[in-house]
């Protein structure tokens, strides 16, 4: 059975001209039974008046007129109901009797997926896409060996070089550059200034975030008997399997002969760096600044909190968990939660997290016990 994860992270995309986070429909309006019939999947029922319409989503701290809100928790309907919200997205859980008919209300069993689904579907998606850009900017270098798709968009001053493949609808943003024989799949988002190195493939529905390297040479090297450092050259690859999302300011390695691999369905958060022949399965979950240590091997649905880290040469089952700013320098073979360095099963670690603040007072009290057992 999957274990309830020790954190939630959440990334939004912010209309940057307004006061607060509002997301803003392109078109007009939009009307909660057009919600319901794009996604009865998601939207279980509508308590109220179904042509209710609205054009913007708002956050609950700053509620615009002719909104969508999304609540969680009912000590917030209160403020949605004193609000200017026209439509309010809530947990199927809520008692209807709580529910102010002068709203409209889209009771959702799951409200989170439900909210992320209509953001897709009817607001800006990503706004690192040239919003007037449908075609190569007269800027680009594209090598003429190159294949491209005819639907693909290539941002200014973007370098695509010989051999490379891109996919249906993808994006390659300004600045980024795509080595020889790389290949990048469809509907893939490669954001600017993104680095793409020689035959690295990329999948089908990836997105990798800004500054960000994919297939940089690994860290490693010969020596000889005066310590000195000779490179080994790397020559697998990085491989991202499909919808695979990268963070900013990541760097993945590639591979010293075996290559890289990113299994699908993981996402990586920003500032993360994993080492040369690392393996990571599908549906992983890894948070900023987390470091992987060459040749490792992380299995399915692997969740880990900020700063933590994992040494080379180790491998870690399927549906294990670790918390922030921990260290894996062993195999784990079992499913759990884990945390600290040493590592150990989380509800240990947080009982030695908890003594530790008490250690002080602790050698106090043991230095004065031995104390009164040597005096006369």
């Amino acid at each position: 059975m999957r274990q309830t994860p020790l954190f939630l992270a959440s990334s939004v995309l912010l209309d940057r001209s307004q006061p607060s986070v509002v997301y803003y429909h392109p078109m007009n309006t939009i009307s909660a039974e057009k919600i319901l019939k794009t996604f009865p999947q998601y939207i279980r029922e509508i308590h109220g008046p179904h042509h209710t319409q609205f054009r913007l989503i708002s956050a609950l701290e700053n509620i615009e007129p002719q909104s969508l809100v999304f609540i969680t928790h009912e000590k917030h309907l209160p403020t949605v109901v004193a609000s200017a919200a026209s439509v309010i997205l809530v947990p199927a859980s809520f008692k209807k009797e709580t529910l102010s008919l002068e709203k409209t209300w889209l009771l959702s069993s799951q409200p989170e997926l439900a909210m992320r689904f209509i953001k897709n579907e009817f607001f800006l998606e990503t706004p690192f896409r040239s919003q007037v850009l449908q075609a190569i900017h007269p800027s680009a270098q594209i090598d003429s060996s190159a294949h491209l798709d005819e639907s693909v968009e290539v941002g200014p001053g973007a370098v695509i070089s010989a051999g490379v493949e891109i996919g249906p609808r993808s994006y390659i943003g300004a600045n980024a550059v795509i080595e020889r024989n790389a290949k990048i799949g469809s509907d893939t988002t490669i954001h600017p200034l993104v680095y793409v190195g020689h035959s690295c493939v990329v999948g089908n529905s990836c997105e990798i975030m800004p500054q960000s390297t994919i297939g940089s040479e690994g860290f490693g090297y010969a020596h000889d008997e005066k310590g000195q450092h000779y490179r080994i050259p790397h020559s697998g690859r990085v491989v991202l399997h499909d919808d695979v999302h990268i963070g900013a300011s990541c760097t993945i390695d590639r591979g010293t002969i075996e290559d890289t691999i990113i299994g699908q369905g993981t996402r990586i958060d920003n500032q993360c760096h994993l080492a040369h022949n690392s393996v990571i399965g599908k549906n992983c979950l890894i948070t900023a600044q987390f470091g992987m240590a060459g040749s490792s091997k992380i299995g399915n649905h692997f969740i880990s909190g900020g700063k933590a880290s994992v040494t080379g040469h180790v491998t870690i089952t399927d549906n294990v968990q670790i918390s922030g700013m921990s260290g894996v320098t062993k195999n784990i073979d079992q499913p759990g939660q884990y945390g600290g360095f040493p590592l150990q099963p989380l509800r240990d670690y947080l009982k030695t997290k908890a003594a530790m603040v008490k250690l002080h007072e602790l050698r106090k009290q043991i230095e004065s016990f031995i104390k009164s057992k040597n005096t006369p």
